[in-house]
């Protein structure tokens, strides 16, 4: 019997049904920030009840009332907030720049490519922050060094994802470019960058994500301001309620970031639309 004429209720099966919007009527961002607010309130009554000593974990609402306290403070926004955050963005600037144009070069130089993949391939297996020291004699105690170590950091993990981009065009649009006679320039523009901008936009969202860690990370040893700074600070003078609104802060601010630029770089990703 086929199943229009069939009087039993025809189901579909689980692997061909679209994935539900919402479990049990609340939607991903909403899961968010339910599970977040959990952990939060296990921390709190752990800390208030003794399970885990103040002195150890500070509790959420003691973090937040000390990081609005913090945000109250001139000497902070200006001293330890804002020159992270403007590290962050021009560490992100420059190596999705330099990532996306290397993976370019890269992508056009079959020799280069054969000679650099390899060192590409294990180059999160050295550690970056081991050559700090040397950075430190070459450009001093300062932003310099910071920069350099952070773009380092971040600068890979573009070139890696933008080249799969570039080797995901298909090889008849290829071939059609070349019959219509585009030029370089009109092939990257019209043809290349168009096709890899998913690869590329997961190489930035990524570039972001190391070049926050690699900011925050390299602050705590080579600055002499920044969250970073703050934060060893607060630690090695036993401020602990200091120490953990500034790790509070820093969820903060890389949750508001990669929330921004992904709704940016969302934007250009023609799979999202």
């Amino acid at each position: 019997m086929s199943i229009l004429t069939s009087t039993r209720p025809y189901r579909i099966p689980g692997y061909l049904r679209p994935r539900p919007a919402t479990v049990l009527g609340l939607a991903p961002p909403a899961w968010a920030a339910v599970l977040g607010l959990a952990a939060m309130a296990a921390v709190e009554l752990a800390s208030r009840t003794g399970v885990v000593s103040k002195f150890d974990l500070v509790p959420p609402s003691r973090m937040a009332a000390r990081a609005a306290g913090l945000l109250t403070d001139t000497g902070f926004l200006t001293g330890q907030l804002v020159p992270s955050i403007g590290l962050i963005a021009a560490t992100f600037a420059i190596a999705g720049g330099l990532g996306v144009a290397a993976a370019y070069l890269l992508w056009r130089s079959e020799w280069c490519r054969k000679a650099t993949l390899p060192l590409l391939g294990v180059y999160y297996a050295v550690p970056v922050f081991a050559v700090y020291p040397i950075l430190v004699v070459l450009f001093g105690v300062g932003t310099a060094p910071i920069l350099v170590v952070s773009v380092a950091f971040a600068v890979v993990v573009v070139i890696t994802n933008s080249l799969t981009g570039f080797d995901s065009v298909p090889a008849t649009v290829t071939k059609l470019a070349r019959a219509r006679r585009l030029t370089a320039r009109q092939y990257l523009t019209k043809v290349l960058l168009p096709a890899a901008v998913p690869d590329v936009v997961a190489g930035l969202r990524l570039g972001l994500v190391y070049s926050t860690i690699g900011v925050l990370a390299t602050e705590f040893i080579l600055s002499t301001k920044g969250l970073g700074h703050f934060i060893a600070d607060a630690y090695h003078t036993f401020r602990v309620d200091d120490m953990y609104a500034g790790i509070l802060l820093i969820c903060v601010v890389a949750l508001i970031l990669n929330v921004t630029v992904a709704a940016m770089l969302g934007r250009i990703d023609w799979r999202r639309r």
